[in-house]
């Protein structure tokens, strides 16, 4: 797959907190059909700063929706085609998503109206995680630790900071990456696809939290399966809440190194000046005057 090329989005001027918020789109995937073997994920999406997906009953009430389309192989369309909404029909499947969003302005002026992403490129794992369907409060998280991402540099490791301990949903999941880039700036996303079953229905559904980042952030240039090796959640707790910083510790670090440098060769460079000669006290035009006002007087 190709890397995501940085771009000057429409919030990029703002103060940095913007890039706080996550973007939870949660919804269906369907099929669909057609000479391309078309598959639908529609639903809505809701922002928040906080780590943790919102209730399944905001989505239900936000106008936010999308539907974003991707194909898939013949193999897969038959499975597809055929209802049965097996979670290993995901499994490696990459691809692009192609579709709208509602939105309202960034400026609030104006209803809601259909964005599109210039490029939103999507991976599945190629496991199927069946943990445990829930964690109390009072449970003990599961030893985890920062992953070493396989020929990157030593110091692109995430930053892992302390979960919060809510239950993920219970039934197996299939981890997703994805990250692409608008006018609004170049975005990250991780999450997983499970199966959903109530009554007579049987569906997959796909939630991602979207992340904005700098245009310098290293996951851009990463190729997407080593966004997916880089995640360290505990098995029971979403990914998201653990693997999907705003920066990467590797790239502070480096911007600081950076920085340095920069410094230390402006000084290694810096060229003293010869000191300006100010001029003497009798050569003044205040001293002048005052000479002048003297004689006036004598």
């Amino acid at each position: 797959m190709q890397h995501i090329r940085p771009t000057t989005g429409l919030l990029d001027d703002r103060d940095e907190d913007w890039r706080d918020t996550l973007f939870y789109w949660h919804g269906r995937v369907t099929w669909v059909g057609g000479e391309r073997n078309v598959v639908s994920w529609r639903g809505s999406w809701l922002s928040t700063v906080a780590s943790h997906a919102p209730p399944a009953n905001d989505f239900s009430s936000s106008f936010n929706f999308f539907e974003l389309n991707f194909d898939v192989d013949p193999m897969r369309a038959r499975q597809f085609a055929s209802g049965d909404m097996d979670l290993r029909a995901l499994l490696q499947l990459s691809g692009e998503f192609r579709g709208h969003y509602l939105m309202e302005p960034p400026d609030g002026a104006g209803y809601r109206r259909a964005y599109r992403d210039d490029a939103h490129e999507f991976e599945f794992d190629d496991r199927i995680e069946d943990p445990p369907p829930e964690i109390g409060a009072s449970d003990p998280l599961p030893p985890r630790a920062p992953q070493q991402i396989p020929g990157a540099p030593l110091l692109n490791v995430f930053v892992v900071p302390p979960p919060p301990r809510t239950p993920r949903q219970p039934g197996p999941y299939v981890l997703c990456a994805a990250r692409g880039r608008n006018e609004f700036g170049t975005f990250v996303a991780l999450g997983h696809a499970r199966r959903f079953r109530s009554g007579a229905e049987d569906a997959v559904e796909l939630t991602l939290a979207r992340r904005y980042v700098r245009d310098d952030d290293s996951r851009l240039r990463w190729p997407l399966r080593d966004i997916l090796r880089g995640v360290q959640t505990p098995i029971r707790v979403s990914p998201w809440e653990h693997s999907l910083p705003c920066r990467l510790q590797g790239d502070v670090i480096a911007e600081q190194q950076r920085i340095e440098a920069e410094r230390q060769r402006e000084r290694a460079n810096h060229v003293p000046q010869p000191f300006a000669a100010q001029p003497l006290a009798h050569h003044t035009d205040e001293y002048r005057r005052m000479m002048d006002r003297k004689r006036t007087r004598d």
